[in-house]
């Protein structure tokens, strides 16, 4: 048999930036239900984090904005570059045209001439090399500038341009800082009681450090200590039977789960000799939520055989 007490779970609540407390809801022993509110608290850091992703993206969208415009000049001015290049070079070739055209009807005037003869002679007129040069012409200016339209169009309406993944990425970071300010509000993570307040109305908390320490409303450790002394071979998963020094009629089973590694002080309350401080060996034994045993009540503990 050896000695010690029953213990909530205890849940340091903090926050990871610091926050200034603007009103405390609960006050040190107070029962609560899981959802209530325990504290309303403002960040010091998120409004700035906002404000600076707002001015980020706008920023972005407004620089994203100017390069479209950019590229749908740039586009317009190819597509009229195409059209003044192909009527400048058809202007030529409907000319050439005319003056084949024009040539042939003084030729068949003049009977001397074989047009037969001369149309399937190797060597061609100069109307018709122009001809054939100002075709290649237009052809690889259609070719040339249409390649360059294409490719500014791709550019303009690709979905990865860095911009759109970084505006993308702010608005996500965005939507996370404001989920986090309506977050300001502290609830009671589940039924239990309030412990220490650390924190006052006004106050600046800096990051992580406590503001509310948080029990459960039944304990479901108990902590005990072995005397240094005493040979009581104890292993982990041992069956323990927990009676109350107080109510001796209440009592329960629990499991040792954990078994302290070094000799500790032993606690006042549960010494023979209150006065007379004694060493042993610490023994976390775990039981149902579901107990009557009050938080740091005394209780005497039986190792099952």
């Amino acid at each position: 048999t050896f000695y010690g007490f029953a213990e909530n779970k205890e849940t340091q609540i903090n926050m990871e930036n610091p926050v200034e407390v603007n009103r405390i809801h609960v006050t040190t022993g107070q029962k609560v239900k899981k959802g209530d509110v325990i504290l309303d608290v403002s960040s010091s850091i998120l409004p700035v984090k906002i404000n600076d992703a707002v001015f980020s993206i706008e920023e972005l969208k407004t620089r994203y904005d100017m390069w479209k415009l950019d590229l749908d000049g740039r586009i317009s001015e190819r597509e009229i570059l195409l059209n003044e290049k192909t009527s400048e070079i058809q202007a030529q070739l409907d000319q050439q045209h005319a003056q084949l055209d024009k040539n042939k009807k003084l030729a068949s005037s003049l009977k001397s001439i074989d047009l037969d003869t001369t149309e399937k002679s190797d060597i061609k007129s100069p109307i018709l090399l122009n001809i054939d040069a100002l075709t290649e012409e237009l052809k690889f200016s259609k070719t040339s500038i249409t390649t360059q339209i294409n490719n500014l169009k791709n550019e303009r309406y690709a979905t990865n341009n860095p911009m759109l993944s970084r505006i993308k990425i702010l608005e996500k970071e965005l939507s996370y800082y404001n989920v986090k300010k309506e977050n300001e509000t502290i609830l009671a993570p589940s039924d239990g009681l309030i412990g220490n307040i650390h924190c006052k109305e006004d106050e600046k908390i800096s990051s992580f450090s406590p503001l509310v320490t948080f029990y459960e409303e039944s304990p479901t450790l108990v902590i005990g200590y072995i005397h240094e002394d005493l040979l009581l071979k104890v292993n982990l998963l041992d069956e323990v039977t927990v009676f109350s020094t107080s109510r001796p009629d209440i009592q329960n089973t629990g499991i040792i789960k954990t078994l302290g590694s070094r000799i500790v002080e032993i606690p006042p309350r549960i010494r023979k000799i209150k006065e007379l401080k004694t060493y042993g060996r610490e023994v976390i034994i775990e039981i149902p939520p579901d107990n009557p045993f009050l938080q740091k009540e005394k209780v005497t503990l039986t190792l099952n055989q």
